[in-house]
């Protein structure tokens, strides 16, 4: 048994992502995880807890600047100060060792070798932090994101191993490291769904906000109110704008809005594919090969239907609606439901959780083993002076 150190930007409750995917895979198997949660700044009320799961500590620590204000090399030492101190206070009691294994989902984090110098670090790069576009929908100035790459760069320099779950961001990374792919993994075992011939819904189960092409969906919804009346859009999930989605649902009467819910809880048997309408030309956007949820709608036997991301994994399953005639798109998939299954099951069988433990497991044997030479090795360097 081993124990991780999750750093990560994120509150346990949020909608789950690859860090919480992977603290349960750990738990799982079982091992122990620290997760520290999303920092809070000076002066800044602390959000009540979460609840932990079985197996996870949650903890809270806090940062002294937004990542915009860190400008210059006095601003980053200022803050890669205040924040070290918070840290070392916040797991002060935990009796950390050599042999525990830090896992960091911040790509601004470079300070942690100086808290951790013996531990093994794994970063994992899971978004275009640099380029990609803030909560508003704006990017981010030429100036911060040159101290972001900065970040970046020193962070992925300072780490055992780095892992991104996207083709585009590997290339990105390769410029001063050897990143790893890590895709995400179905968070069940492929469910072989009912046979009916009433589906006649189609999905969209997510954070439903500024990456979604709205007019996309739009004219989606007005051609099959007309040439598919039976067929509804149904959007799960948290919303973070809601202005052109208020005009979404005033427009189109067979598009429905629901807040967010597990997947089970949903009405599976009448869900044809579930649609990922994501906007094109937007580097974030562009820079995904697999969202993390496409592996759990998969596993529950349902085709993808997806928009933008022109890196996406090419299979049998998986249809874009952005090129041709959606609508037919559309009543092919749901014509060849069935016989889709096989590949989707092959599909989520290599990409289970078992697989993905292995894969995690074998990258931190390699870095623990990389880390015990290069320690050894200075040990007997300074020795021998």
């Amino acid at each position: 048994m081993s124990r991780f150190i999750f750093f990560t930007k994120t509150l346990w409750n949020e909608v789950p992502r690859l860090r919480h995917q992977l603290a349960h895979l750990l738990v799982g198997s079982g091992h122990k995880v620290l997760f520290l949660e999303k920092p809070y700044f000076p002066g800044q009320r602390q959000i009540q807890r979460s609840a932990a799961s079985a197996g996870v500590q949650l903890l809270r620590h806090g940062e002294l600047l937004h990542h915009k204000c860190r400008i210059g090399p006095i601003a980053r030492w200022a803050h890669a100060s205040w924040t070290k101190h918070s840290i070392a206070q916040t797991v002060q009691d935990y009796g950390l060792d050599a042999d525990d294994v830090v896992v960091n989902f911040n790509y601004d984090y470079y300070f942690l070798r100086n808290l951790f110098p013996r531990n093994t670090i794994v970063t994992i790069i899971n978004d275009d932090f640099i380029n990609g576009l803030t909560k508003a929908g704006n990017r981010s100035p030429r100036f911060v994101r040159s101290s972001l790459a900065y970040a970046q760069r020193m962070t992925c320099s300072m780490s055992d191993a780095v892992l991104t779950p996207s083709i585009a961001l590997q290339d990105q990374l390769a410029a001063y490291c050897s990143p790893e792919l890590f895709m995400p993994w179905a968070d069940i075992a492929y469910r072989q769904p009912s046979k009916t011939d009433g589906r006649d819904l189609i999905l969209y189960w997510g954070v439903i906000g500024r990456r979604l092409d709205y007019p996309l969906i739009s004219a989606l919804a007005g051609r099959l109110a007309k040439e598919q009346p039976t067929t509804r859009l149904v959007l799960v999930g948290p919303t973070e704008d809601r202005t052109e989605l208020q005009l979404l649902l005033r427009l189109h009467g067979n598009v429905e809005l629901h807040g967010p819910a597990n997947l089970d809880a949903l009405p599976l048997e009448r869900i044809l594919g579930s649609i990922i309408p994501y906007l094109r030309g937007e580097p974030e956007v562009d820079a995904i090969v697999f969202p993390n949820k496409a592996t759990q709608l998969l596993a529950r036997g349902l085709p993808l239907l997806i928009t933008g991301m022109p890196r996406f994994v090419e299979e049998p399953f998986v249809f874009r609606l952005d090129v041709g005639d959606a609508v037919r798109t559309i009543r092919h998939v749901a014509n060849c439901f069935e016989d889709l299954q096989p590949t989707i099951k092959k599909f989520v069988d290599m990409n289970g959780p078992s697989a993905r433990l292995d894969q995690f497991m074998t990258i931190v044997s390699r870095a623990q083993t990389v880390r015990s030479t290069a320690l050894s090795k200075h040990a007997s360097d300074v020795s021998s002076r």
